[in-house]
């Protein structure tokens, strides 16, 4: 493909990162597309799978086997792996040298290379992996000053407040996603949605200090054309096209999972419509182009309590939000990738016949029947037993019939073999799906922060632009030249220190 294999320079960087899609994500998850459009699903494509180049990255943090988001979005927007629940810092972080423990991120770059930034998702924006662009914390709970300890919080400020008063965060264009409360802007409980799920994954943060955030962005960009939106029909009145800044909080804690969002023009957005103002914000005819970070991250949070039914069909709307972005974009400059930040636990088994269910039974009629989609641990084992109770079955009698469970209640749980309040992350390698200028260099299997490296090169922008030598010159260069000089760079910084730091 000529596109992929020429030399690169990228004016657009964007990464779609599907928080938690693993590869039996990715696989009922398009089974699950085909189905919903009455085909047998198997055979269906996601719009990423076209992609020209794929690779798989390796998730693991400094001192953990199986990472959480914070470290693996560290990785990933920053080209330096770290410590389970850091974010924006590396591995000698502690709660009071956050400082000199920071490491610049691909916002940063993008914004001294003069090109417009933005992040779009379905979290809180100050959840991990959004923050992880914009944030240098210890602790990624620090979503507003109530979660910090009071003997720190003086020497140290909540992620809400870094977004609000630092760079990059106050310098980015479009802040799209959840979590009004962070901010104190929590609106009225009669707005509110009506449909609540359990799990940690919706414990918020709610600010005490009596600031209001979303005020205080507003005054700070008095003289630019800025906007604040938190409702469908503010986003879609809004004139976009005109706007320098774009702020768009929509619920209190994390945006509602797809089956349950409200549609109408007083709820919420959907992920596609969020990226198509994203872009339309950033794209500018005299700007230097931009980087845009949008997150699925709703799967993750599905997964964590077994609603596997809800996952697919968050991944099904991150399809949406990539087919809107193609169709907006000019691959010839542009560099998408979509990956995920790590995997779950959910295993995708059985001898099922074609077409079936992908929610439904693994196996035939005349069997003891059991499901195609299961998790190894996860609150679902609860779900399925006769007392509700979380020990351990010493016979089959203490199950529940799964065929005569409500398997289409929107607070389902398919089953897991171990117990555990939220489902625990999976420690696989992710796929990396890549197009567009730099595309090439998503090949084989690397470390997860090799990530950033790559964006950096094809952007011409921090530490990986100087290997590009089509940042310099208008001329072409030999495409391996930059691809081995990008491969040694990030192999000498493959880890942020040592494997087992003190």
């Amino acid at each position: 493909d000529a596109r992929a294999g020429r030399g690169v320079v990228a004016e657009r960087d964007h990464l779609r990162s599907a928080m938690g899609v693993g590869i039996a994500s990715l696989s009922t998850g398009r089974i699950y597309k085909g189905q919903l459009a009455g085909r047998s699903g198997e055979e269906e494509v996601l719009s990423f799978d076209h992609f020209e180049n794929t690779g798989f990255s390796k998730t693991y943090n400094t001192d953990r086997q199986v990472p959480d988001s914070a470290g693996t979005a560290t990785a990933m927007f920053t080209g330096v792996k770290t410590k389970y629940g850091f974010i924006g810092v590396d591995y000698s972080a502690t709660a009071t040298n956050e400082v000199a423990a920071s490491v610049s991120n691909i916002m940063e770059w993008a914004q001294a290379a003069g090109k417009r930034t933005g992040i779009v998702t379905t979290t809180r924006v100050t959840h991990a992996t959004p923050a992880a662009t914009f944030a240098h914390s210890f602790d990624r709970n620090w979503e507003c000053e109530a979660k910090i300890p009071a003997n720190v919080r003086n020497k140290t400020k909540d992620i809400a407040r870094q977004l609000v008063e630092n760079a990059p965060g106050n310098k980015m264009n479009v802040i799209m996603g959840g979590g009004r409360s962070a901010f104190g802007a929590a609106i009225p409980e009669h707005l509110k949605t009506a449909f609540k799920f359990n799990g940690s994954m919706e414990k918020t943060c709610v600010r005490e200090d009596g600031r209001n955030l979303v005020k205080d962005w507003l005054v700070s960009k008095n003289g630019s054309e800025a906007a604040y939106v938190w409702n469908t029909a503010e986003l879609m009145n809004a004139e976009v096209d005109d706007l320098d800044y774009l702020m768009g909080l929509f619920a209190d804690t994390h945006m509602s999972y797809e089956r349950v969002r409200d549609t109408s023009e007083g709820g919420e957005p959907s992920l596609a419509d969020m990226t198509e103002k994203a872009i339309r914000v950033l794209k500018r005819k005299h700007s230097n182009g931009y980087v845009l970070m949008v997150e699925g991250g709703r799967i993750d949070h599905a997964h964590h309590q077994n609603h596997a039914h809800l996952a697919l069909r968050e991944v099904v709307e991150l399809d949406r939000a990539v087919e809107r972005a193609l169709g907006m974009v000019d691959l010839d400059d542009t560099l998408i990738m979509v990956t995920a930040d790590h995997s779950h636990s959910m295993t995708f088994n059985g001898y099922p016949d074609r077409g079936n269910d992908i929610l439904g039974f693994a196996n035939r009629p005349d069997k003891l029947p059991y499901e195609t989609i299961t998790y190894a641990n996860g609150p679902g084992f609860q779900t399925h037993r006769i007392n509700d109770s979380s020990d351990q079955p010493s016979h089959l009698g203490t199950w529940i019939p799964v065929e005569t469970m409500n398997r289409s209640a929107m607070d389902y749980r398919h089953l897991s073999a171990f117990y555990i309040g939220d489902e625990t992350h999976g420690g696989e390698d992710v796929a990396v799906f890549a197009t567009g200028p730099g595309s090439s260099l998503v090949r084989g299997t690397f470390e997860q922060n090799y990530i950033a490296y790559v964006m950096s090169y094809a952007g011409c922008m921090g530490p990986a632009k100087r290997f590009n030598a089509e940042c310099f010159s208008k001329a072409r260069v030999p495409w391996s030249h930059g691809t081995r000089a990008l491969l040694k760079h990030s192999a000498l910084n493959r880890l942020a220190g040592p494997m087992h730091p003190a």
